[in-house]
């Protein structure tokens, strides 16, 4: 939270640098939680827990991936314009 006030404030000095790792870091955050999710998933799913509640699990473990992805994709246009601007 406090991290995305930090960034959320104008008076606050960012460099493109750091903006790009910030959003590697996102990336890695959130592809761990989709493996971890996934790993609920299959432990759901062996202690019986097969339908709603598993499935529910499994979606969400998918959008997390994506996202992950997709926040992979943009560090790498950050990275692209910071170099395009050096």
């Amino acid at each position: 939270m406090a991290l995305g006030e930090r960034l959320r404030d104008p008076g606050v000095a960012h460099s493109v640098e750091e903006i790009e790792k910030v959003m590697r870091g996102f990336s890695l955050t959130v592809e761990g939680m989709s493996g971890g999710l996934s790993g609920v998933t299959e432990w759901l799913r062996a202690a019986g827990h097969v339908g709603p509640l598993s499935g529910h699990a499994s979606v969400m473990s998918e959008r997390l991936s994506h996202i992950g992805k997709e926040l992979s994709r943009l560090a790498d246009a950050i990275e692209q314009a910071q170099q395009r601007a050096s």
